[in-house]
């Protein structure tokens, strides 16, 4: 991957994009300088008033939220320097795959777990999920038809529930060198 310079990592709601996001950053190697998560930076931009994601889809919807989150992420991959992106669970259309799949400057990193972990730590979680106000039948529902086209990303990394994170860290910047 030597001439990668952004790393885009996608799963479903769930999977521990965000947490894994933090733990490689603190263990990145220089040249990486940067490192987001693409539903905090839609609500720095768009949800000043909102306590969290899950408001602010119920407030504009998701078709205005769809669009927003593919501007932030157009415009984040514009952005000069090396960096990683965290994208929301359903950020990742067959359009932006399609679009940067074959990019040799663009990789995808797709964090994997099963359904059955990912709703235990929804569930489990403080946090307010959009995905979970459609109940157990619907996420899984859901869960299906995005793996479609996350089955379609090469480079996997597993995180079940025990899995170690700091080892995946590891794993992670393994596969960039």
């Amino acid at each position: 991957m030597a001439l990668c310079e952004k790393i885009l990592i996608v799963g479903f709601s769930g999977t521990g994009k965000s947490t894994l996001l933090k733990r490689i950053e603190s263990s990145a190697p220089s040249q990486w300088d940067h490192f987001d998560d693409l539903d905090s930076l839609i609500l720095k931009f768009h949800g000043k008033n909102q306590r969290d994601l899950s408001n602010l889809i119920e407030k504009v919807g998701w078709e205005q939220f769809r669009l927003w989150e593919r501007q932030a992420l157009e415009g984040w991959l514009k952005e000069e320097g090396k960096g990683v992106l965290s994208l929301g669970g359903g950020a990742l259309s067959p359009m932006i795959f399609e679009l940067y799949k074959n990019s040799r400057k663009v990789k995808f990193c797709h964090l994997w777990a099963s359904f059955e972990t990912c709703w235990q730590r929804l569930i489990d979680s403080d946090e307010i999920r959009p995905m979970l106000k459609r109940g157990q039948l619907e996420f899984k529902k859901v869960y299906e038809q995005r793996m479609a086209i996350l089955n379609q990303v090469q480079w996997r990394l597993e995180n079940e529930a025990g899995q170690d994170i700091e080892k995946l860290a590891k794993l992670f910047w393994k596969e960039v060198e």
